[in-house]
């Protein structure tokens, strides 16, 4: 759990707009408490409840969710953390829009986020072939799909037998 905890203590929590209207201080709790769920009824976050996120629209907090998520990936986290975070980290890359507040202050969340993720393309890579089940693997696929630019490369891997990707991943197109 070093590498979540370590993320998780980079970021100034309590300056962070949450979508609840309070400072984001309770996310980092709650991210931590997923990083730590052994079972899939352990786990009480919810990306899109309306903190980080809306369906589609992104909130001040997406941008260390983003890290923190990645940083779950490459740590010890159980195969039911690491489907939550691949799934809070595919639903932040495709979101379409920011909050007006964001808009107004000239920052682009969605392009800050994509940033902040590419850096994790090879990680999310490893995660398609050794990911511990099919299901955080074809997530960490269509996390690649919005991040790698490389199509070639895309179409090689969703190709690949060893590649641990569900049916309908594997089929969709690019």
């Amino acid at each position: 759990m070093g590498l979540v905890e370590f993320e998780i203590a980079r970021w100034d929590w309590k300056t962070l707009r949450c979508g609840c209207g309070r400072s984001g201080l309770h996310l980092a709790g709650e991210l931590l408490a997923l990083a730590r769920a052994e079972h899939e009824g352990d786990i009480g976050f919810d990306v899109s409840s309306g903190h980080v996120m809306l369906p589609s629209v992104l909130m001040e907090p997406s941008l260390p969710v983003v890290s923190v998520a990645l940083a779950a990936v490459a740590d010890q986290t159980s195969a039911a953390a690491r489907h939550q975070f691949l799934e809070a980290l595919l639903f932040i890359l495709s979101a379409d829009s920011q909050t007006w507040e964001l808009e107004n202050e000239g920052r682009d969340l969605l392009e800050e986020c994509r940033i902040a993720a590419s850096p994790g393309i090879w990680l999310l890579h490893r995660e398609v072939y050794l990911g511990p089940a099919v299901g955080a693997s074809s997530l960490a696929f269509e996390c690649l799909t919005l991040l790698d630019d490389n199509v070639d490369r895309l179409e090689r891997v969703r190709a690949d037998p060893r590649a641990q990707l569900a049916p309908h991943v594997r089929n969709a197109e690019l």
